[in-house]
């Protein structure tokens, strides 16, 4: 129980020093890149997500990873509207 009385006076100190005028903040959005396909790619993956049984994990898979692309989408229109 001493030694957080110890640090609360330089932690203080620390926090006191800081100008909020003068501070700035800087915030980069980074968001992963999608690999585009082509609409003949397109077409044979969908052809094969169809011919998988109804029960299969790969449909999961699928679903998960179109998931992925949406926030990627997201993240890169938020990236582009910060600019």
């Amino acid at each position: 129980m001493r030694w957080t009385r110890l640090l609360a006076l330089p932690t203080m100190l620390l926090l006191t020093a800081c100008n909020p005028e003068n501070s700035e903040v800087v915030v980069k959005i980074v968001c992963p890149r999608i690999n585009e396909y082509d609409a003949a790619t397109q077409d044979k993956a969908l052809a094969e997500l169809q011919a998988l049984p109804k029960d299969s994990a790969l449909r999961l898979f699928v679903g998960d990873y179109k998931q992925l692309r949406d926030q990627i989408r997201v993240c890169r229109a938020r990236a582009g509207a910060a600019k």
